[in-house]
């Protein structure tokens, strides 16, 4: 049970760099259709204008006479008219946008990389893509000289220099620096696990969680080891082997000054000063 569990801290290891660049995307993706919905507002109030006679009288030709049923789901309200999702109950003020947000429930992405493959539900989340192909990372750090493809990436990262954690949880009071990790940290309190193997059943708080799971059905083992050639499923398990040719020796018995190159092996020591019998010949 003990390895049990250690593989289990390593798994949140690597779940935890294997996340940032898949929330950073699905950061940007939300952050610019916020953009895109200030500027579709200006086009949308354009249009109502020119849409007035010299009286301040609205014309409308016949075929707009007819609702159709996205326009049966816009609420009037003192602002405006809003668009209002019926699966999340999320409002917009366009059209477009709650077009393009459903592409979140359906899971369509139009838009296709074409060096590799990978597909986006927005078109600049393509662009922005595509810094990864040319290499282009215009935004640097001023203070450690690290560049990014993203400006908010940046920004983010700016916050490991200043220590802000702007993002707090209601419950607990911890803080994050991105928003992105608050919302996986609240799962905590919720239980929430929205990431079901299509295999087995096993749910996830992480979308990496069940990218690593999946190597259990698969048997991949991307991560092997120079000297010896041993594979593994995880970064951090290569990690712990690793010790054995380096012979580093991280977890040491207070009793006896013993050292082992994993916490389970110390834990199974300490049986041997409690007189822990766990396992009993019948």
């Amino acid at each position: 049970m003990a390895f049990i569990k250690e593989e289990s801290e390593d798994m949140k290891i690597e779940e935890t760099f294997r996340v940032k660049h898949e929330d950073t995307e699905e950061q940007t993706d939300l952050m610019l259709l916020k953009e895109k919905s200030e500027g579709l507002n200006e086009m949308e109030d354009k249009v109502q204008y020119d849409k007035l006679d010299f009286t301040g009288e609205k014309l409308f030709s016949c075929s707009q006479t007819k609702k159709t049923s996205s326009q049966r789901r816009a609420q009037k309200t003192g602002a405006g008219t809003t668009f209002t999702c019926q699966q999340c109950r999320k409002s917009f003020t366009t059209k477009v946008n709650l077009k393009i947000h459903m592409r979140i429930h359906t899971g369509e992405k139009p838009y296709t990389c074409q060096q590799c493959g990978r597909r986006f539900i927005m078109k600049g989340t393509l662009n922005r893509h595509m810094k990864i192909h040319t290499g282009e990372k215009p935004y640097t750090c001023p203070q450690c000289g690290m560049s990014f493809t993203q400006i908010g990436v940046l920004k983010r990262h700016m916050r490991i220099h200043t220590g802000e954690k702007p993002y707090t949880c209601p419950q607990c009071g911890i803080s994050f620096s991105q928003i992105g990790v608050l919302h996986r940290h609240i799962r905590v309190h919720t239980g929430e696990k929205p990431y079901t193997c299509k295999l087995c059943g096993n749910s996830f708080v992480r979308k990496g969680g069940l990218k690593t799971h999946m190597r259990i059905h698969t048997g991949e083992k991307p991560y092997t080891c120079q000297q010896c050639g041993k594979s593994f499923c995880q970064q951090g398990n290569l990690n712990v082997h690793m010790r054995i040719h380096i012979g580093e020796s991280c977890f040491i018995c207070q009793h006896c000054g013993k050292k082992f190159t994993k916490k389970g092996y110390l834990k199974v020591h300490m049986r041997v000063h409690s007189k822990d019998k766990t396992f009993i010949c019948p």
